[in-house]
């Protein structure tokens, strides 16, 4: 048997289910799910919304379904369990989001059970003067009592009853398709396109059983062949069905007939087949819509069960009827709920409600294997996968919510309200188990998938940063060091060689001297003296670095090192005398170059220690930028520095989320040659839980906001909150690392551009146009005031 995600749980069960069923078994079972009440009442409800072009709209929905059936498959390969669709999301993206799925699916079911009592009725009264809802109630109350006394007879009647609806719509498109007339089907799309797309959305609802054959997968002979070829050949074999049936109704009824018509098939069948003909599809509509509501209270009164399971629904719901082994509670709810809807909502807002919560249930099943396959567990394994991944579940999951804009308020508003709903229980439910022994499974959730996601991206870049660098032939490339006139800060040169080393490249050693407009770039100034380049050049050479050094003289001093930004640049170093807070940075140089940057930048902010002995990489429970970890390990390695990497997680981080960043770490640690500690801690303050842990370290090196957010234009902060408070507070030396993202660099681009129009309205030239000579190397300089040796 496949391993599911409790098969490591303490006292879980190591018995296993004969394999036993083949692909004739997965079939019926499919097909039974899906064809039944749907191919007999939409085709009036969907002739009137698109039209002969509703033809389309079924073989869209079949489209639809089927990609969604082939994640049902991996799935229900990878997790055999009761449950379905509810099982997998949770199992996928934790409780909340199973929660969710839980209730939209159980709902979407009920509403398939009461749309079928509806039709149920429109038959019945097809053949006499009974109400429609009189019809529907009795109806669904019957079938709440067979279900409560117990099902054992109706699984061969269902199966009785697909065979005998099989062979008669055998018969109905065999003669139907020779009766059509091609003239009574043009125009195809007399609504449009939209006509169509809204009418998929409406009809969604005759696939949303499809999952159910995943509950049988446990007992499937191999699964990899039978469960995908199953589903997916009775999923081609109804929706062929489906489209036929539309133009068979479409090609021989007016479209006035079709509108006003309660039992459409039986009316179509009647003009080709006659009276007896017409009885008999009347007949198996009948029996279509009694199978239909069988089936949805039967499978949707088990996902309250399943969910109680979790601990997501109280322990009533769950309680078996001593006489009967059944969940009554469960089927008397549901039942009570199928009947009450039958009652208030007509035919075509219980197809669009159902199907857009059919529609979020299976786009959330497409994503589930996205997610699945990213975090790889190691319960998770599947014996089919989807093909091409991850564009099939990927699309799938698109092409599930498309239809939905087109749907209406009235179903927009039910769908938002769900998800509200299933939120609110959520955390109501967690409220009431709270001081109890009893858990919600799983235990993780979606932040932890989502934590996890991103430190396997992480990890990935961070394989391909983090590698062995070989010397480049055709692009030469450098690290970029400011250095203050006569201030050159060993450190921060160190730092420098370490990540040259790194990169096999040069240091380019960058000293500004800024003249006011007012003056030519040409007037005399003090330059650096040879001595001092020396020095500077000598201690690089005994890191086997070579050096660059260049004097520049420039209106302003952030343009002139944002000039040295090249795309071989692999990053620009940054000296900060002063104290390391926002208001003394804000709009100084350094902020500038932080900001418009398209590399990325990193400032030290010194603060005495004698030498690197001990060196903190910290992050507030996200994944690490590769910068962080890369300086780190260079400057460890170069110095010979203990290296510590620390990971601080909120104090109700679940106990799989620090797991995995543990795991995460150790993947990490694995990349680097320097062997670090790591560690993982609580706290809500992630501030002092850095500070407290980077007490005893030489140099702590910390990653700022990496993405550009419109907030960011008015935000008090320089480079995060957290960053900029530990800069600040920290009594040891501090290394920010920025890493511009995409939209980063494009906005800063776009401040760039708006500064020089502004520039430009104002006499100044572009800075663009200033030139950025470096000097002569052996002009004289005041000697610096820090030691180099």
């Amino acid at each position: 048997m496949t391993e599911g995600p409790e098969a490591h749980e303490p006292g879980s069960s190591t018995q296993e289910l004969s394999r036993d069923l083949g692909f004739y078994a997965v079939f019926t079972t499919a097909t039974g799910t899906m064809i039944g009440a749907g191919i007999f009442i939409l085709p009036g409800v969907a002739a009137q919304g698109a039209g002969p072009g509703a033809a389309l709209s079924f073989l869209f929905a079949g489209i639809i379904a089927g990609l969604a059936a082939l994640s049902v498959c991996e799935l229900a390969t990878a997790m055999p369990k009761a449950g379905g669709p509810y099982y997998f999301v949770s199992r996928a993206m934790g409780p909340l989001m199973g929660t969710i799925v839980g209730l939209g699916a159980w709902l979407a079911l009920i509403l398939k059970g009461s749309f079928a009592l509806v039709g149920l009725g429109q038959y019945v009264f097809h053949f006499s003067s009974i109400s429609i809802l009189a019809t529907a109630a009795v109806g669904g109350l019957l079938l709440v009592g067979v279900n409560l006394v117990g099902a054992k007879a109706t699984g061969l009647l269902q199966n009785v009853t697909v065979l005998v609806l099989l062979g008669i719509l055998g018969v109905f498109v065999a003669k139907g398709l020779m009766a059509a007339d091609m003239a009574t089907l043009r125009p195809l799309l007399p609504f449009g396109w939209s006509g169509v797309v809204t009418t998929t959305g409406v009809v969604f609802i005759s696939y949303l059983g499809i999952v159910k054959a995943a509950a049988v997968a446990e007992e499937v002979e191999n699964p990899e062949r039978n469960l995908p070829l199953g589903i997916l050949s009775s999923v081609v074999l109804v929706t062929f069905l489906y489209v036929c049936t539309m133009v068979i109704v479409t090609g021989v009824l007016p479209m006035e007939s079709i509108a006003g018509a309660t039992a459409p098939l039986a009316d179509a069948g009647q003009v080709f087949l006659g009276v007896t003909g017409g009885i008999l599809v009347g007949v198996a509509g009948i029996l279509a819509t009694i199978s239909t509501g069988n089936a949805a209270i039967l499978s949707s009164s088990r996902y309250p069960f399943a969910m109680a399971r979790d601990a997501l629904m109280t322990p009533w719901i769950r309680r078996i009827h001593p006489r009967f082994q059944t969940p009554a509670r469960s089927i008397l709810v549901t039942g009570g709920v199928m009947v009450a809807l039958a009652l208030l909502l007509d035919v075509e807002r219980l197809a669009k409600l159902g199907g857009v919560f059919g529609m979020l249930v299976f786009s959330l099943v497409n994503i589930s294997v996205l997610v699945l396959r990213k975090t790889a567990p190691d319960w998770y394994r599947p014996s089919f996968r989807v093909p091409l991944y991850p564009i099939v579940p990927a699309l799938g999951a698109v092409a599930a919510l498309a239809p939905i804009p087109q749907l209406g308020l009235f179903s927009h508003v039910a769908a938002v309200g769900f998800v509200a709903l299933g939120v609110g229980w959520y955390y109501w439910q967690r409220k009431v188990v709270a001081g109890t022994d009893v858990t919600i499974q799983p235990e993780y959730g979606l932040r932890d998938q989502w934590e996890e996601i991103r430190q396997i991206q992480a990890l990935e870049v961070k394989r391909k940063v983090l590698r062995p660098v070989t010397v480049q032939e055709e692009t030469e490339v450098s690290v970029v060091a400011e250095i203050a006139e006569g201030m050159p800060n060993k450190h921060l040169l160190a730092l420098a060689a370490a990540l040259a080393r790194k990169h096999a490249s040069a240091v380019d050693a960058i000293m500004v001297t800024e003249l006011p407009y007012q003056s030519p770039l040409e007037s005399p100034v003090v330059t650096p003296s040879p001595d001092w380049v020396n020095k500077i050049r000598a201690r690089m050479e005994a890191y086997g670095v070579p050096l660059r050094f260049h004097h520049l003289l420039a209106r302003n001093k952030a343009h002139a090192i944002l000039a040295f930004a090249r795309p071989e640049t692999r990053v620009i170093l940054l000296d900060w005398h002063d104290e390391f807070r926002p208001v003394r940075i804000r709009g100084s140089y350094v902020d500038r170059v932080l900001q418009a940057s398209p590399t990325r930048v990193a400032v030290l902010k010194y603060r005495g220690h004698k030498s690197y002995n001990r060196i903190l990489v910290a992050t507030a429970g996200s994944p690490y930028a590769p910068s962080e970890v890369e300086m780190g390990d260079s400057l460890a390695r170069l110095t010979n520095a203990r290296l510590t990497l620390l990971m601080v997680l909120p104090t109700d981080a679940s106990a799989t989320r620090e797991e995995r960043a543990r795991a995460y770490l150790e993947r990490l640690s694995e990349l680097t040659e320097s062997n670090p500690e790591l560690h993982v801690v609580r706290g809500d303050n992630v501030t002092q839980a850095i500070l407290s842990a980077g007490q005893g370290h030489d140099l702590i090196i910390l990653g700022a906001t990496r993405e550009f957010l419109f907030r960011h234009l008015f935000d008090s902060h320089l480079v995060g909150k957290i960053a900029d408070k530990i800069a600040e507070e920290s009594t040891g030396s501090v290394l920010v690392v920025k890493n511009p993202g995409g939209t980063e660099r494009m906005a800063g681009g776009m401040m760039r551009w708006l500064a020089g129009r502004w520039n430009r309205l104002r006499g100044r030239p572009p800075e663009s146009r200033i030139r950025l000579p470096a000097a002569p190397e052996d002009t004289p300089v005041e000697p610096f005031s820090r030691n180099l040796e």
